[in-house]
């Protein structure tokens, strides 16, 4: 199982516990402590938590039981006819996988953030949480700020697009987006939500094997020009859609929106190709960039970033909360 490190987006000091000039750290603070100098970031896995059961996340539970099984195999990477980090078109040897069918909901994130010992001062509304809600060592886990603010959430819930409240002692999913792939999760977020279920992001590999199935194809469903029937976009900002909407769409393997509706987190950072995975792309331990895979429903959203190579998505700092940017889990079969 991989580690579920928090990448920092600033190299300035986090601590995700509440620290007085008079207090001394435990080890779990120590460890989550990043300075100027600081070359690995600190980890969510310290955070306590309850045991994932089917009983405490039906949700998540019912996307481990969809998952699809991708066999091992030779899978073609990108396209020479593309853009510069798509080239050159190769094969990759991949070991068999699973991979969510859709993307991770709100309701199944919801159940993730119940099972942490996250404190709350008082309700707040989806995408409205302050620091007047939360004590200082949860304003580190579910706020991101302004940028500069040296913040790295699990999930920015103070940002408009996030869609989980808190109220009645739970945190909770507005009205009508349950079924909706889950916004505003930061890399590490997506990281520590997979590991919770037993999972991992995948590599950008997988992902694009996924996507493609064992041709050159240029989108999920074959080479035909994206429409409404396919791939969802609206191209207004909020506007998403409840995941597996358009079944039209699927891949050869059937796996569901990998193209539209949200970019997703892919494990690796930003390398070129030839793709080489000893060639510290898949660190998990580095603050730089993340590949996110899929074009989007409004910034990546035309026949030209909707394919299954494309992998310069629009604004994924990994310490960011993204309105475009969602994700799914992967695991060794």
């Amino acid at each position: 199982m991989h580690p579920v490190p928090i990448i920092l987006g600033k190299l300035s000091l986090i601590a995700l516990i509440s620290l007085s000039a008079c207090s001394t750290p435990d080890s779990s603070a120590q460890a989550r402590l990043v300075n100027e100098s600081s070359t690995q970031p600190p980890m969510f896995t310290d955070l306590t938590s309850e045991a994932f059961t089917p009983k405490r996340a039906p949700q998540s539970t019912l996307a481990i039981s969809s998952m699809v099984a991708i066999p091992a195999g030779t899978y073609t990477l990108g396209r020479d006819d593309g853009s510069r980090d798509e080239r050159p078109q190769h094969s990759v040897k991949l070991s068999a996988f699973k991979i969510d069918r859709t993307e991770v909901t709100n309701a199944a994130f919801a159940e993730y953030l119940n099972a942490l010992d996250i404190a709350v001062n008082q309700p707040f509304s989806a995408g409205r949480a302050t620091r007047a809600d939360l004590p200082i060592d949860s304003v580190d886990l579910l706020m991101e700020e302004d940028r500069g603010s040296g913040l790295y959430p699990i999930i920015a819930l103070d940002d408009p697009q996030a869609r989980i409240s808190y109220s009645d002692g739970a945190f909770n999913v507005s009205q009508d987006y349950a079924d909706h792939p889950v916004t505003e999760s930061t890399w590490a977020g997506a990281q520590a939500y997979c590991q919770w279920r037993g999972a991992r992001l995948p590599t950008e590999a997988e992902w694009e094997a996924a996507a493609r199935g064992n041709d050159t194809r240029l989108y999920p469903w074959g080479n035909s020009a994206p429409n409404d029937s396919l791939v969802f976009t609206s191209g207004r900002t909020g506007v998403t859609s409840a995941v597996g909407s358009r079944p039209n769409g699927a891949s050869p393997f059937g796996v569901l929106d990998m193209s539209g509706s949200l970019a997703e987190w892919t494990s690796n950072l930003k390398r070129p190709y030839p793709y080489d995975a000893t060639d510290g792309r898949e660190d998990f331990e580095n603050i730089e960039e993340r590949v996110t895979r899929g074009g989007d429903y409004i910034y990546d959203a035309d026949a030209d970033t909707l394919t299954v190579t494309h992998r310069s998505g629009f604004s994924n700092a990994p310490g960011r909360g993204h309105r475009h940017i969602g994700f799914r889990c992967a695991m060794n079969n």
